[in-house]
């Protein structure tokens, strides 16, 4: 999917340099393009010296008005976890030298792992990324629920409570975008005669929930092997049960590359669920009906097989 421009002005050198210069004061701009993906603008501004490294510029839309303080504190949350995360270096929300929010990042080293899924050695990305989100898994949270500025949205004790909302303001949505209404019924039996599979989560951790190959990065070094060099993009995440971020990555990340499922669960290890395959199967359900929601909210074609189609005829051999 395009990335939807939010910009109503262009950037121009004069401009990056100020933004520069609200860190750095002594830095020049030597240029600077947009980066491509997500659906906020993201820059790459490159320093004039060898002694510093590039930057990337965020600019933030007016809402949600938490985002910015959201990622600041989600990726100091990952910082020590792993180096291979940005660190929010400085986020204006003066609007002094643009009408939007922004903060500056810093760089990771490589590019989108979509761009490698046929370099050798693509597998072995997998497997270092499904063993970045068992760690990423290991950061405890204080309850369920989503992600703000200043800490968790409305947060459940239980995942069993929290899934139960969760469903339910679900299956409204999808009502609400004209979803077959049978359809819906369905998978609410199937939901309800499965709740004991969200009873068995062991607490709340970070989560993702936005974990593919678009926010993975990979580096190929000369004569070296690909690696994973970063994880970026926290505006999604939430507190809530691994397995519920685990289902997410492997649904996304097959989406893409269908031989990405087996390596990435390789990589994550042993699943401590008395039945892990019908809780992925549930929360992918989950997963499946808000991504055609969303999409659907987006005006995709609703026939497309690759779009809201296809996940229609999906939910529909999931209900059967």
């Amino acid at each position: 999917m395009a990335p939807n421009r939010r910009l109503t002005f262009d950037l121009d050198l004069e401009t990056v340099q100020r933004i520069v210069q609200s860190l750095y004061p002594t830095k020049e701009v030597q240029g600077f393009g947009r980066l491509a993906g997500g659906s906020t603008e993201v820059y790459r501004i490159d320093l004039a010296g060898t002694d510093t490294r590039s930057l990337v510029l965020k600019i933030y839309p007016d809402e949600p008005i938490w985002q910015p303080a959201k990622e600041t504190r989600v990726a100091g949350w990952l910082a020590n976890l792993t180096p291979i995360v940005p660190r929010w270096l400085r986020v204006d929300e003066s609007r002094a030298i643009l009408p939007l929010r922004f903060a500056l990042l810093t760089l990771l080293p490589g590019r989108p792992l979509r761009d490698h899924l046929r370099d050798p050695g693509i597998e072995s990305v997998y497997r270092q990324a499904g063993e970045l989100l068992r760690r990423l898994h290991a950061i405890p949270m204080k309850a369920y629920g989503y992600i703000i500025g200043d800490g968790i949205k409305a947060p459940r004790i239980t995942n069993a409570e929290y899934m139960a909302e969760a469903f339910g303001d679900l299956f409204r949505r999808f009502r609400n975008l004209g979803g077959d209404a049978d359809l819906v019924r369905r998978l609410e039996q199937f939901v309800e005669a499965s709740s004991d599979l969200l009873a068995e989560s062991p607490g709340p951790v970070l989560c993702h929930d936005d974990f593919h190959q678009g926010n993975l990065l990979a580096l190929s070094p000369l004569g070296g092997n690909l690696r994973l060099s970063g994880l970026i993009d926290f505006g999604n995440a939430r507190a809530a049960d691994r397995l519920f971020d685990l289902a997410k990555a492997l649904f996304c990340c097959a989406h893409e590359d269908a031989l990405s499922r087996q390596p990435l669960l390789d990589g994550y290890g042993p699943i401590d669920h008395p039945e892990p395959e019908r809780a992925l199967w549930l929360y992918t359900l989950f997963h499946r009906a808000s991504m055609w929601c969303w999409l659907t909210k987006l005006g995709h074609d609703a026939t497309a097989d690759d779009g809201p189609g296809g996940l229609l005829r999906d939910l529909h051999n999931m209900a059967r």
